[in-house]
């Protein structure tokens, strides 16, 4: 008979599948639409209270210094007390921060609430990665995977349109804005109150019975007495102890660690540079006014969905890795595009539209998505949560280098060398990806971790976990 982690990874999909999927699609559909909406408000925002650059760059990344430490606290939590009670828990945080920050009456109240926001917002990455993972059978997990995190560009190219919609409201349109993310916020988390905890962490804290409650959700056709037989063999066999958090650091997964990490800091620094302040950028390069300028960052959005499409329906046969190392190189392309024929004042429409597209296209295809799967398939259930969580406060360093310094370096270079720098960062992104990464394609999750005298640095010795690093772009099949 199948052991619960193979009867997990061959499952047909089924309604617990479809609910979970949903769960922790709309939640990243909620972080891209409250990331992304301080973009439009700041248009308002910044004639308004008179913002000068650092003050900008304070309300563009008061949420991505809450990420940091939701990432950091949330990826831990989960993977100690299981995946639902932290799942409620900060979408809860979302749904109060975002209706308060519409109440805001100054710069320092307004950074303060969008800085609990992003705690929920950085909680959610991990939590969503970790328990659509756990969930997902192996063979549709990285197509499923993919359109789900292509939900957050469905909610940057949303709150564009809001913001579109409430701009006539007048100078006090941005309160509408931010707190227009609260009624989202109130159906995902009656969406969420009803799913069952995760049958992986169920099994890494020895609770076989519950474990396989949770699979009999998921195989409906699965027996009672196959049930008493997964119960008895899963309680006969040996269970490793837990790691720590700083197992991430030690030997056996410090290469995997970097490669989750620096990455994706890079990414984050040309990807939030253009979500954040896309609409100012687009001024800068030649659009003449903020309804052209929001037009156009909401076209940007909208585009994601081809590189993301291409990507889904490849992941399989292409592999993560090489999408990732495709997708940093045709940005650089892109962006060299643009800088080129921006030195010599505003590029002609169809150049920037076209380095713009590439760059769009590219990302999607590759690191704005890769780099959201990579820490959920590289690690074992203890860890899993705890890495991404890791992995997500990282990024946001990339992203708070990107929202604190671009309003100064755009002073100071222009928006033309600005496309250089963010080009030398996307070759960076593809040669450490390709020199850190491992393909995770097609192959079990990682179940748990081996100790040897308290040090954990031995390799993973276990049935369910990934077989050794793959050569670049070869998918395991």
């Amino acid at each position: 008979m199948h052991s619960i982690v193979e009867q997990l990874d061959e499952a047909r999909i089924g309604r617990v599948h479809r609910r979970s999927v949903w769960a922790a699609g709309l939640g990243i559909f909620l972080d891209g639409y409250d990331l992304s909406i301080i973009a439009i408000a700041l248009l308002l925002l910044k004639p308004q209270w008179q913002l000068g650059p650092l003050q900008t760059g304070l309300l563009g990344g008061a949420a991505l210094v809450g990420a940091f430490a939701g990432g950091l606290i949330g990826g831990p939590l989960a993977d100690r007390y299981g995946r639902k009670a932290i799942y409620l828990l900060d979408m809860a945080t979302f749904l109060v921060a975002a209706l308060a920050s519409g109440f805001a009456w100054d710069v320092a109240s307004l950074v303060a609430l969008r800085f609990v926001l992003g705690v929920g917002v950085g909680a959610d990455y991990p939590l969503s990665a970790t328990y659509l993972v756990e969930f997902l059978p192996r063979a549709r997990r990285g197509r499923i995977t993919v359109w789900v995190f292509a939900l957050w560009m469905g909610g940057a190219a949303v709150s564009s349109a809001v913001g579109l919609a409430l701009l006539p409201l007048g100078e006090h349109a941005w309160r509408f804005m931010l707190a227009s993310g609260a009624i989202p916020a109130l159906g995902i988390l009656w969406l969420r109150k009803n799913l069952p905890e995760s049958p992986r962490w169920y099994l890494r804290r020895g609770r076989v019975t519950e474990a396989v409650a949770v699979l009999g959700q998921l195989v409906p056709s699965l027996g009672e007495t196959e049930r008493r037989a997964l119960i008895e063999s899963e309680q006969r066999r040996r269970q490793t102890p837990r790691a720590a958090w700083r197992t991430l650091f030690a030997r056996t997964y410090i290469r995997r660690t970097l490669f989750i990490t620096l990455p994706w800091f890079l990414f984050d620094i040309m990807g939030y540079s253009f979500g954040i302040y896309a609409p100012l950028l687009l001024l800068g390069l030649g659009l003449h006014t903020r309804v052209q300028s929001v037009v156009g960052n909401t076209l940007l959005d909208v585009v994601a969905i081809i590189g993301t499409a291409l990507l889904a329906e490849t992941i399989e046969y292409v592999g993560r890795l090489r999408a990732q190392v495709i997708g940093f190189v045709g940005s650089v392309i892109g962006l060299l595009l643009i800088w080129v024929f921006a030195l010599h004042g505003p590029p002609p429409l169809a150049v920037l539209a076209g380095g713009l597209l590439l760059w769009q296209v590219a990302v999607s295809y590759g690191p704005s998505n890769t780099c959201w799967v990579f820490p959920v398939e590289l690690y074992p259930t203890e860890l899993r949560a705890s890495a991404h969580g890791l992995a997500t406060a990282v990024s946001r360093l990339g992203a708070l280098v990107a929202v604190f310094l671009l309003p100064l370096l755009q002073e100071v270079l222009g928006v033309a060398w600005l496309m250089l720098v963010f080009a030398v960062i996307g070759v960076l992104g593809a040669i450490l990806s390709a020199w850190l990464g491992e393909e995770t394609a097609q192959k079990p999750l990682p179940q748990e971790a081996v100790s040897i005298s308290g040090d954990w640095q031995s390799p993973i010795r276990s049935e369910d976990l990934s077989s050794p690093p793959a050569t670049l772009g070869r998918a395991n099949k």
